[in-house]
């Protein structure tokens, strides 16, 4: 709208300075931003000293900012395109957010968007990867999506407006510009109208992408179930999906899997339950049942000492409490959440913890030892829920309760038993 307050990204080149005469002319109001990202002495200065001056000349707000992107890019292992892009958008939505603009425009126009879908293609992209760039995104527009390069080049010449070039540009160093350089060019010899073309092309994916979201979003709905922590889904829903990899790739990728991942997924469907598939942010678990997928982080418990009895110990969402007990009650009736303990037999300070390989105990009115591992199996806990069952341990190394599912026996109030702890484990 005329009204709100415009952010305009301005390098100097003749790009971002056309939308900058193009706002002035449509009488909005803006303000310009400037990145010098010091990669190309002098050059890098004459940029900044020439969209300093125009600003200064066009009489609006200005914002600047210097940055030392190689230094970034190796403490970050990034390149240094991705470096700058980083660098920039994180200053766009500060300045953004301090000076109470309503977007940010970036002067990208048909040629860049057809570069991206070219780059995404040779790179390897799902169906969003084929819409170029999109005219509106969140708080950032692009407003000269609408023109080609020639168009700006001369409207540019035709209203004889001043603007800087970008030595790095004549360099087919990076991937964008071998891209602009030497494959389009090749490529409109054989169709001369390519923007218009691709214009049409990025235009039918879009669409179709919508379509296909839609379609998505209709499958979550129906195969996700949302519990606390996690969202489950029913193997067997899965397994009779139609273009499974298509639709599981859609499905999966907000929890950033990517497509080898999801091709692995759909084979484990039919494999050994227990396998599990990890992104930046998300594990995804295959058990005989179910699939789960789950923020990742959230495996372990960690570990609490306990010191003495008349303790509360939060155990994340929930509780567990340990009380001395005045007098021996008549009915000791135990439940999962509860177990009573001979006090004489523990041991402080005790340890409350996670699962770990190689625990033993003796489960309650059984004989014998038996694998901690195997008695979760045996009550059909989740490969990925082991580590969250929190495990009582003893001073001198027993395992006391599996808080929540058996206590051991060793520890169980006996006929001669003087001192009587109850401790209770309490779910939010």
């Amino acid at each position: 709208m005329p009204q709100d307050k415009i952010l305009l990204a301005v390098s100097g080149g003749k790009d971002s300075v056309a939308m900058v005469h193009l706002f002035l002319k449509a009488g909005f109001n803006f303000g310009i931003v400037h990145c010098n990202f010091q990669l190309r002495d002098e050059e890098s200065t004459r940029d900044q000293n020439f969209v300093l001056k125009l600003a200064d000349r066009l009489k609006v707000p200005f914002h600047l900012q210097c940055f030392d992107t190689e230094t970034y890019a190796k403490e970050n292992q990034l390149s240094i395109q991705m470096a700058a892009r980083d660098l920039r958008y994180t200053y766009f939505n500060e300045i953004k957010e301090q000076f109470n603009y309503q977007k940010i425009a970036i002067a990208q126009h048909q040629n860049d968007a057809i570069e991206t879908v070219m780059l995404n293609l040779i790179r390897g992209t799902g169906i969003s990867g084929l819409h170029g760039i999109k005219a509106l995104k969140e708080d950032i527009i692009r407003p000269m999506l609408c023109f080609t390069g020639f168009d700006i080049e001369n409207w540019i010449t035709e209203n004889n407006i001043d603007f800087v070039e970008d030595s790095s540009n004549a360099t087919t160093k990076y991937a964008r510009n071998k891209i602009r350089l030497d494959i389009i060019p090749k490529m409109k010899q054989l169709n001369p109208s390519l923007e218009a073309t691709f214009e049409k092309n990025i235009s039918y994916f879009s669409q179709l992408e919508n379509l296909l979201l839609d379609v998505v979003a209709l499958h979550r709905q129906q195969l996700f179930v949302f519990k606390e922590d996690q969202i489950e889904i029913l193997k067997s829903e899965l397994e009779k999906l139609n273009k499974q990899d298509l639709i599981l790739f859609e499905l999966f990728r907000p929890f950033r899997f990517n497509a080898t991942t999801i091709k692995d997924l759909i084979k484990s469907l039919s494999a050994e339950p227990g396998r599990q598939f990890k992104s930046e942010t998300h594990t995804i678990n295959v058990d005989r049942v179910i699939i789960t997928i789950e923020k990742n982080g959230k495996e372990d418990i960690g570990s609490q000492t306990i010191l003495e009895p008349q303790t509360e110990v939060s155990i994340r969402k929930n509780l567990l409490t340990i009380k001395n007990l005045e007098e021996k009650p008549e009915n000791l009736k135990s439940s999962a959440n509860i177990c009573y303990a001979d006090a004489d037999e523990l041991i402080f300070p005790l340890m409350l913890r996670s699962w770990e390989e190689g625990d033993v105990f003796k489960p309650f009115g059984l004989n014998g030892e038996k694998k901690v591992s195997d008695f979760l199996i045996g009550e059909k806990i989740p490969k990925n829920k082991k580590k969250q069952i929190p495990i009582l341990e003893n001073g001198d190394g027993r395992i006391i309760w599996i808080c929540g599912l058996r206590s051991d026996d060793r520890f169980k109030v006996k006929s001669n038993t003087k001192k009587i702890i109850i401790l209770e484990y309490i779910k939010n």
